[in-house]
C-alpha cells in the first residue's frame, strides 16, 4: 500500500498566522539555482553535458542521480531552462498518471535519516525539523557526505521575506505579512538560541564546525520551500531530483505523490517516493506540480 504525500510543507512546522501577501511578495517561493537574464521558454532539455544554459553544478548532480540508478534512459524528464529557472521538462510525452520520477528512501533527507547518523543520538528528543535542519547543516559541511552534489545545487537562499534586509521590510510596513515576517523570525532565532545552548555548543565533537544563525535560517528556509510532507503521520522530508519540479496553479490534486514499495537497485528493493503526472504532458513541457 502507498502513502500519500503532501507538497505543502506547513503541517511540518509550527503553525503560522495566515496571510495573503501581495502579489509582488512571494512568502516561501524558493529562488532557482539560477537566474536567467530574461523569462524564457522551456527552451533547453539537458541532452549533452556542455549545455551552456544547465550549469556544471546541475550536470554533475544529473550524473550522480545516473550513477546512484535514481534516473535511466527510461526517466522520462531531465534538467531544463524554464521560465522559473531551473524545473524538470518531459523528454517524451508522458502520459496523466505516469511516474515520471522514483527517488529510494536512502537518498531521502528526513528525521529517519537525521536520527541513523552520528548526530542521531542528540536528536532523539527534538522537534523534527530542527533534527533535519541540523543534519542537513552537518551533512552540508562533510565532503564526503553522500549528498554533496545534491549540496551544490541548494540555493544560497530563498525570496523568502525573512531574508530581506531592513530596508526591504520597510516596504511591508503596517501589512500582516511584515508581521508574519518577525514573527516568524523571532521564533526562528530562539530556537536556534536553545538548541545551540542545549545541544550544539555540549557536544562541539558532534558538531565540530561552528553552526552560525545565519546558516539555521538557511536550513530552515530550504525545508519550508522544498520539504514534502507524508499526511500520515506528519514527517517531513527533502527528496533530491523531486524538488526541481516546479508548482503551478492548474494542477488542483495531491493524490500524485507516493510513497511505494519498488526496485530500488539491481538487487534490493525498498521505500520510493513516487511521483505521477498529475497532466497529460508533451515532449519539452514543463512537468509541474500543485502550488
Amino acid at each position: 500500500m502507498s502513502n500519500l504525500f503532501s507538497l505543502n510543507p506547513s503541517s511540518s512546522f509550527p503553525s503560522l498566522s495566515p496571510l495573503t501577501p501581495p502579489k509582488k511578495f512571494s512568502f516561501w517561493k524558493a529562488k532557482p539555482t539560477f537566474q536567467l537574464k530574461k523569462p524564457a521558454l522551456v527552451t533547453s532539455v539537458l541532452s549533452t553535458k556542455t549545455d551552456p544554459q544547465i550549469p556544471q553544478s546541475v550536470q554533475t548532480f544529473w550524473q550522480w542521480l545516473c550513477d546512484e540508478g535514481v534516473v535511466s534512459s527510461k526517466t522520462p524528464v531531465k534538467p531544463g531552462v524554464v521560465p522559473e529557472g531551473l524545473g524538470l521538462v518531459a523528454t517524451r510525452d508522458i502520459a496523466k498518471n505516469e511516474v515520471v520520477l522514483e527517488v529510494p528512501k536512502r537518498f531521502w533527507i528526513n528525521p529517519d535519516a537525521a536520527a541513523a547518523s552520528e548526530i542521531g543520538s542528540v536528536c532523539s528528543g527534538l522537534k523534527p525539523w530542527i533534527a533535519v535542519a541540523l543534519f542537513l547543516l552537518t551533512e552540508k559541511s562533510r565532503e564526503d557526505s553522500k549528498w554533496k552534489f545534491y549540496f551544490e545545487i541548494l540555493p544560497q537562499s530563498t525570496d523568502s521575506t525573512i531574508f530581506w534586509s531592513d530596508e526591504e521590510l520597510a516596504e511591508l510596513q503596517g501589512t500582516q505579512l511584515l508581521s508574519t515576517t518577525l514573527g516568524v523570525k523571532e521564533y526562528v532565532q530562539n530556537e536556534f538560541l536553545k538548541v545551540e545552548a542545549e545541544v550544539i555548543l555540549p557536544n562541539q565533537k558532534l558538531f565540530p564546525s561552528p553552526i552560525t544563525l545565519d546558516e539555521f535560517f538557511w536550513a530552515f528556509g530550504i525545508l519550508r520551500s522544498r520539504a514534502f510532507s507524508r499526511l500520515r503521520n506528519q514527517n517531513l522530508v527533502v527528496i533530491p531530483f523531486a524538488d526541481l519540479i516546479n508548482h503551478s496553479d492548474i494542477v488542483t490534486t495531491e493524490d500524485h505523490a507516493h510513497e511505494v514499495r519498488g526496485p530500488a537497485g539491481l538487487f534490493s528493493w525498498d521505500y520510493l517516493f513516487s511521483l505521477r503526472s498529475p497532466l497529460h504532458l508533451k515532449a519539452g513541457e514543463q512537468v509541474r506540480f500543485i502550488s
